[in-house]
Formats: structure tokens, sequence, C-alpha cells
């Protein structure tokens, strides 16, 4: 095999002159250009391009989730509009001690303020109607992700999440109590001046 190699390189030497005289054909240079893969130029988006589809991927998530949590509530109020919230810890026995009491306290919140406020709108039943409507979409939520607890391996995240909404449950309450006092203050007054 060297020896080959040897008189190969000796016949490459002694006729480099002939090589380099000679020019290939017109042709050629386009034939290998042709044979080439063509390379596609890549897309680049600029910034403005990533603000518009990230903000148009916003308005859809935002639509989707609305009409989801419209269809609940119109499903919660023509299916189980008598149903109430969760008022007790029951089915959550086998949840860890570092949220045991952050759940207690959440339920007792609900439990206090949901009582309040059928007092508070005993008047009105209307009124509780709506403002238990408006629970029931927290509610629903929670039962979702209770349902999830029990599949999940990050426990944790869910546990979060459902405290969270339970807290939002016991202000959502503490708003709507705000709002049927304020409502009484109203009704008061007119009495008032009409007498």
């Amino acid at each position: 095999m060297n020896y080959m190699s040897d008189n190969l390189e000796k016949f490459i030497n002694r006729n480099r002159g002939d090589f380099d005289t000679e020019m290939p054909a017109d042709g050629t240079w386009k034939k290998i250009e042709a044979a080439l893969p063509v390379k596609k130029e890549a897309r680049k988006f600029s910034i403005r391009e990533l603000y518009k589809w990230t903000a148009a991927a916003a308005f859809v998530c935002i639509l989707l989730t609305s009409v989801y949590f419209i269809y609940i509530r119109r499903q919660n109020t023509e299916t189980v509009s008598t149903e109430e919230p969760l008022k007790s810890p029951d089915e959550l026995s086998g949840i860890s001690p570092e949220y045991a009491s952050q759940v207690k306290q959440a339920f007792s919140a609900i439990e206090t303020r949901q009582e309040e406020l059928k007092i508070a709108t005993s008047e009105h039943p209307e009124l509780y109607k709506e403002f238990l409507d408006d629970l029931l979409v927290l509610d629903s939520s929670y039962r979702m992700l209770h349902a999830q607890a029990s599949q999940t391996p990050n426990k944790d995240v869910i546990m979060k999440a459902m405290i969270q909404n339970l807290q939002l449950q016991a202000e959502l309450l503490y708003r709507q109590l705000m709002i049927s006092n304020e409502f009484k203050k109203q009704k008061t007054k007119r009495n008032e001046k009409v007498s």
C-alpha cells in the first residue's frame, strides 16, 4: 500500500504543471451547485412579533378559561343551585399536619361567615342565592383540586392550591358580608328619608 501511495505522489508531482493548467468546463460548477442541498434561511422573530403572539396566546387562554367558568357556573346554577359549599374538613382527614391547621382555620372562617351571611341576607333570599352562586364557582374549583390531590405525585402543590382556594372562599364571604351590610344601610337610609 505504501508503495502505491508513493507512486501516486510522484506521479502528481511530475505532472503538477499539467494539472494546474487545465480548467474545468463552465457547466461543471453549476452541476456541483445543483447537486448541493439548498440551505434554507432560518426565520428570525422580532421582539414585536413575539409580544404579538404571546398576547394572542394569553387572550385565547383567558377566553377559554372564561368560557369554562361560565359553563360551570351555569351548570351549577341549573343543576346544583341548592348545594351548599363545603363546611367541614372531614374529607381531608389524611392531610399532613403542616397544612391541617391552615385548612381548619380556613374552614372555620368559611363556616362562620356563611352563617353570618345567611342571617344578614335572611330578608333577601335572592341576594343570598346570588352570593351562593359566586361561592359555588370557587367551591367547584376546590372540589376539582381535591379530586386531583389523590392522583398527583406532587401533593404539596395541590394542597397549597386547595388552601389558597379556601382562603379565597373565606375572603369572598367576607366581601359578600360587607356588601350585604352596605345594602342594609342604604335600605335603612331610604326608609328614614321616606318617613
